[in-house]
């Protein structure tokens, strides 16, 4: 099982991203790093598809990378890096079947797990997690300052 953080600044980045998104869904970069096993969410970066809608949106490539190298120039923390992924869904509904296929296809590029979060219209977030193309349990705990 995996465990994991959230910075409470992480997850107002998310919400205020998908409120000013509804009627569609928005998404992004989680940055973070791993620290005896658990990860730790300290950033949600924002990554624009022009083309999302109602029911999606897709991490394009090249502005992700952008957005990634931005933000680690911004921030400027030695342990940071990319941890995973975050997208809103514009109702109450969890991840769909299609966010557990992406995550784990993409956890087969990294050494470490992945982690995906989705915020739902209602707020709750939802976490999920992927290894090397396996699916992950994952317990997501209240950040300690």
């Amino acid at each position: 099982m995996l465990s994991g953080q959230v910075h409470d600044d992480a997850y107002a980045s998310i919400a205020a991203a998908a409120v000013a998104a509804e009627p569609f869904e928005t998404g992004g970069l989680l940055l973070g790093w791993w620290d005896e096993g658990a990860v730790v969410v300290r950033y949600a970066v924002e990554v624009q598809d022009r083309a999302a809608t109602s029911s999606g949106w897709t991490r394009n490539e090249h502005p992700s990378q952008a957005a990634l190298a931005s933000a680690l120039e911004l921030y400027q923390h030695p342990w940071l890096g990319y941890v995973g992924d975050w997208h809103s869904h514009p109702a109450p509904c969890g991840p769909s079947g299609q966010d557990e296929r992406s995550i784990r296809r993409a956890s087969r590029s990294f050494a470490t797990p992945l982690l995906l979060l989705v915020r739902r219209s209602d707020g709750q977030v939802d976490a999920r997690a992927a290894r090397a193309g396996r699916k992950l349990s994952v317990t997501m705990t209240e950040p300690t300052e």
